[in-house]
């Protein structure tokens, strides 16, 4: 006759009851590892796991000592004409829609639209260059080009013309 085990009543009684709950958790969790890696590996552009957020426009900004400013900022400077208003998008992302009375400066053409715009472009006169949003570095891109060609009074309206659109703000 095999031995019998048997476990005392009280020691079954103090067993938490708690643990098929923390199995099925763990189980979910390795489903959706499983399941992001996989969906990490068929996509045309993976998504990073971690991102350096130091490498932001923003941050950039910041860290060269770039004035920012605000929607509300920005609109009140618009509105009062204290600054050119440089739109460092293409071409055609200007020709879809731009804020009042801003001039194309596209980044990517940088250096043949300075010449064409040198005589507006005074070291005294106050800037605000702009482009689609807080995740385009356009705009700083253009403002460090500028500040190198002597601009003092530059101000980047970093939320972009996204925010201005989204706002309501008049927009040509």
């Amino acid at each position: 006759m095999p031995p019998q085990f048997s476990i005392p009543l009280s020691r079954l009684e103090s067993t938490p009851r708690y643990w098929p709950v923390s199995a099925s958790l763990a189980g979910i969790l390795l489903l959706a590892l499983f399941l992001g890696t996989l969906a990490q590996l068929v996509r045309p552009v993976a998504i990073p796991w971690l991102e350096d957020h130091s490498q932001s426009p923003l941050a950039k900004a910041r860290a060269a000592g770039v004035d920012l400013v605000s929607l509300e900022q920005a609109k009140d400077m618009v509105l009062a004409g204290q600054v050119l208003i440089l739109d460092a998008r293409s071409l055609a992302d200007f020709d879809a829609g731009h804020l009042p009375g801003a001039v194309s400066f596209p980044n990517a053409t940088r250096g043949e639209s300075y010449y064409e715009l040198a005589a507006l472009l005074q070291p005294e006169q106050a800037l605000l260059v702009y482009c689609s949003g807080k995740t385009c570095d356009d705009a700083l891109q253009l403002a460090l080009f500028l500040r190198e060609q002597g601009s003092q009074k530059i101000h980047i309206f970093a939320e972009g013309f996204q925010a201005w659109r989204d706002s309501g703000l008049p927009a040509e």
